[in-house]
């Protein structure tokens, strides 16, 4: 079943034949498998064209959609000179993978976070808007309670009504102490204000819980790069990130870290 969102965006999708002779993939999974491989080696253009072909395979796989939207996200984020006109286009793309992801998926949570985000940081005349983003929130708090404290501190950072999102945040953590994204927004939001001794406890916590995860370790390097304290400490969790697998949609790009070492 196919929703007219899901179709526009078949409609405008670029097919695999304009990458070139291959073989294509015959299952949405093996194509998703495929796209990962290729996000995660930052070449987002022919990830897309890989997940444009898991959502055609399984058009009712929610997971599918959301990858693509990150996808088509971070060929927008690299978009430079002439090729800025076209982060326009793609832009419209992010908003169509994310709305038809909530559509086959309406209780997948990271389509629903994926949605609410790009509601948040999107300009109006690509479809974001802040005021869009409230009912998403409300229907991921029906689903989890603390990550509905997270999307709603999310919009008051937008809005700065930091006093607010600092509540939310600490709330979240309450309702869900095993999560560690919990510990790592109130810190990384600490950090910013330059409240470090406060910030400190809460990164040590998240490596309590999490001592493994790329997550913590380059949270807690992209604040302290930011905020010029503990290089040494800064440069061990990068090169650490640097050789981790990565798989998460919303993991930070190896190039990124790169230029977080540079500087150092």
């Amino acid at each position: 079943m196919t929703g007219p969102l899901i179709a526009l965006l078949l409609a405008t999708a670029i097919p695999l034949s304009a990458v070139g002779p291959q073989r294509p993939c015959t299952t949405s999974d093996a194509c998703r498998e495929a796209g990962i491989r290729l996000f995660i080696s930052e070449n987002y253009k022919a990830a897309s064209f890989e997940f444009v072909r898991a959502v055609e395979l399984r058009p009712t796989e929610p997971e599918n959609f959301v990858w693509l939207g990150r996808a088509y996200g971070r060929r927008a984020e690299r978009a430079t000179g002439f090729a800025k006109i076209g982060a326009f286009s793609l832009a419209r793309k992010i908003r169509s993978c994310f709305e038809s992801a909530v559509e086959v998926g309406p209780d997948y949570l990271p389509a629903l976070e994926s949605l609410l985000y790009f509601y948040i940081d999107a300009p109006g005349i690509v479809g974001g808007g802040v005021g869009k983003a409230l009912p998403i929130a409300e229907r991921i708090s029906k689903i989890s309670a603390a990550r509905g404290l997270q999307a709603r501190a999310a919009i008051h950072r937008e809005r700065k009504e930091l006093e607010q999102a600092e509540s939310l945040l600490r709330e979240a953590i309450e309702v869900d102490q095993g999560d560690v994204r919990n510990l790592l927004s109130l810190a990384s939001f600490l950090s910013r204000s330059e409240r470090f001794d406060e910030s400190d406890t809460l990164f040590r916590k998240a490596f309590e819980l999490a001592p493994d995860s790329p997550r913590v370790w380059y949270s807690r390097a992209s604040e302290l790069v930011r905020s010029g304290r503990r290089p040494a400490e800064a440069r061990s969790l990068l090169e650490r990130y640097l050789s981790a697998d990565l798989y998460a949609s919303d993991a930070e790009p190896y190039s990124d870290a790169r230029k977080l070492l540079e500087r150092l």
